[in-house]
């Protein structure tokens, strides 16, 4: 009788824990597809606009500064006039050098003709053999010596060229340093020239993810709110010290922003991952909850760490509980909110 007594007991208790728990409340939550919470991983680094060339074009000779034809914010052309430096004292060693020339030339017209006429005496033995040698020699000599001062020439030539300052690339004047009347020696700075139809996007990537960079398939540079598309031309395999940064240089196959544009680099890392946030820890595994016909359901999510974006392998309709989960157990009843 006894038996028998306990085991009623224990078969009433079970019908009274059943029913408390078929008559659970059921805890509201709200619901949305896994669709609609996936997002894209990306990465993000600061990025600016640079010219490949900003030179400062100095004076190759000492002259006097004598026409300005360039200002800060000119834009220019290869070929272009900047500046233009007195030529009279280069044009003066021009012309001297090119008269020596002359005359030297001529004077070996004359040793040519001399050297002909003794090379027909000495063949009759009417011109010793040492008078002979010193005719081929003075032709030698100025051969010689029109070789130099043809070099004296091109060189006086080169110098009066010079005092013409030209932009040696399509860019824009940001800065002139020498003014109107100024002497200038070989040397001095006279204009700040930066190229504007060759440029790249410079950007420095921390170390830990430059290989996720190189194997992305989406690059963009992000400025005020534009944003354009980039390709990677090259990443250095150097490490900064003092920022455990990486320089990486990409072109704009498209438009591009104005040189000097600052911004950041954004790159995508993964397409498709279920955000940190979503994520709940129950029985010391990471996972989510999900309606299953008015049921919360736990799924473990392996590989997921705290604070970190995770792929997930889920049909992208699953409704995923985004609300109301900090109160879940796998299994209890949901008041659903769609």
């Amino acid at each position: 009788m006894q038996r028998t007594g306990k085991t009623l007991v224990l078969m009433l208790a079970s019908v009274v824990f059943a029913g408390a728990a078929f008559t659970q409340t059921p805890v509201p939550v709200q619901v949305v597809p896994l669709s609609g919470v996936l997002i894209d991983l990306n990465r993000r680094a600061p990025a600016d606009v640079r010219s490949l060339n900003s030179a400062t074009i100095a004076a190759e000779i000492s002259a006097v500064v004598e026409k300005v034809h360039s200002e800060p914010g000119q834009a220019v052309n290869a070929g272009d006039l900047l500046l233009e430096l007195d030529r009279s004292d280069y044009e003066l060693a021009f012309q001297q050098a090119q008269a020596g020339l002359e005359s030297s030339q001529a004077q070996k017209a004359l040793a040519d003709a001399k050297l002909v006429r003794a090379r027909e005496l000495g063949s009759n033995n009417y011109l010793s053999a040492d008078e002979l040698l010193m005719r081929e020699t003075e032709v030698t000599v100025l051969i010689a010596q029109i070789k130099a001062q043809q070099v004296g020439v091109n060189v006086a030539r080169s110098d009066l060229d010079k005092c013409s300052i030209k932009a040696p690339f399509n860019g824009v004047v940001h800065e002139r340093f020498a003014q109107l009347g100024d002497f200038v020696s070989q040397g001095s700075p006279l204009v700040g020239l930066t190229q504007t139809d060759h440029y790249e996007l410079n950007a420095e990537i921390p170390d830990e993810h430059a290989a996720s960079l190189e194997n992305s398939r989406s690059i963009s540079f992000v400025s005020r709110n534009e944003s354009w598309p980039v390709q990677l031309l090259r990443l250095s395999p150097l490490v900064s010290k003092e920022r455990r940064s990486r320089q990486a240089r990409f072109a704009f196959p498209q438009e591009a922003p104005a040189i000097g544009r600052s911004g950041e680099l954004l790159w995508q890392v993964e397409n498709g991952v279920l955000p940190a946030n979503l994520m709940v820890r129950r029985n010391g595994l990471l996972g989510i909850f999900l309606n299953r016909s008015g049921a919360a359901h736990f799924i473990h999510l392996p590989g997921a760490q705290e604070g970190r974006p995770v792929t997930v392998d889920l049909p992208l309709g699953s409704e995923i509980i985004v609300e109301g989960r900090e109160r879940l157990q796998d299994g209890i009843p949901i008041s659903v909110d769609r």
